[in-house]
Formats: C-alpha cells, sequence, structure tokens
C-alpha cells in the first residue's frame, strides 16, 4: 500500500477498512466527533450506517496511530476531498486507489468491501464465534439470534 500513488489520508482510509473491517461509507464519511479518543471508541451515527442503528467500534492502538496523525492534520472531516469542504468521493477513495492495488495482484474482480469478506473468513478460520463476526462488520443480527438473544443484538 504504501508504494501506490496515493494521498496520505487515502492510504489511511484504506488501512483503517483493513483493521476494522468496516464500510467504506462509514469511514469515508466520518467526522472526528464521532472519534472519542479517551475512552478509544468509534461511534457511527444511525445515519452513517446501512443498518440504521449506531455502531459503536472499539480503537485499537495501531488504529489510535493512524487516527491521532489524521486528527492533527484534519480538523473536521478526516477524509477530504478534492474540493477539502466534503469528504472523498467513492470514485476517488475506493476505485482508483484499489485499481492501483488490484494491477499488482493476480486477483481479477477485487475491490474494497472484500476487505470485510476476508475479516469474515479470516476471523471464522481462527475460530472466533459468528455473533463476533456480526458484530465486527456492523451487522444486525437475523432469525433466531434477533429474536431470541436481546444480550447482543443493539
Amino acid at each position: 500500500m504504501e508504494r501506490i500513488r496515493a494521498s496520505s489520508s487515502n492510504k489511511a482510509l484504506h488501512q483503517l477498512i483493513i483493521l476494522w473491517g468496516c464500510r467504506l461509507s462509514e469511514l469515508r464519511l466520518a467526522r472526528r466527533s464521532h472519534f472519542d479518543m479517551e475512552a478509544s471508541i468509534w461511534t457511527i451515527p444511525k445515519e452513517l450506517s446501512k443498518n440504521n442503528a449506531s455502531i459503536r467500534r472499539p480503537i485499537p492502538t495501531k488504529v489510535c496511530e493512524i487516527l491521532e496523525r489524521l486528527i492533527e492534520t484534519y480538523k473536521y472531516m478526516l477524509f477530504l476531498g478534492s474540493d477539502l469542504d466534503t469528504p472523498i468521493t467513492i470514485s476517488a477513495a475506493a476505485n482508483r486507489y484499489i485499481r492501483c492495488i488490484r494491477d499488482g495482484l493476480t486477483i481479477d474482480d477485487w475491490r474494497t468491501h472484500d476487505f470485510r469478506c476476508s475479516l469474515s473468513n479470516c476471523a471464522s478460520k481462527l475460530g472466533e464465534m459468528p455473533h463476533v463476526v456480526v458484530k465486527i462488520l456492523g451487522h444486525k443480527f437475523g432469525g433466531v439470534l434477533a429474536v431470541y438473544n436481546k444480550h447482543f443484538v443493539g
């Protein structure tokens, strides 16, 4: 990733997506105020989450290092677009950057969202419980788990 020509915030965006397994839009649209660095929690407001519920993610040490650099550099939005008043666009954030990464790989059809698939598969392979993987990915619980297990829902 470091060898690819891109803005430092775009590189950081993709590093954080890999480390968190979050959706591109959750992070691309994140505001500085969503990150509580003292409590080490990132709260994604329901307006920015795909499932229309707020998502809370821990901020691990490695992620904290990257975030602190972004917070020092950018005051409101962490991933700015070309006009510096709006978030980076999906085409700038994902398409061009991932195309550069993909050019160096032997994988045909691959995109940013596949980081989430890889995280899910790797966590399962390592023996992580399915309900934990669901929470990491910010999904809603479905079926019987959603109806009967209120402890994990929300």
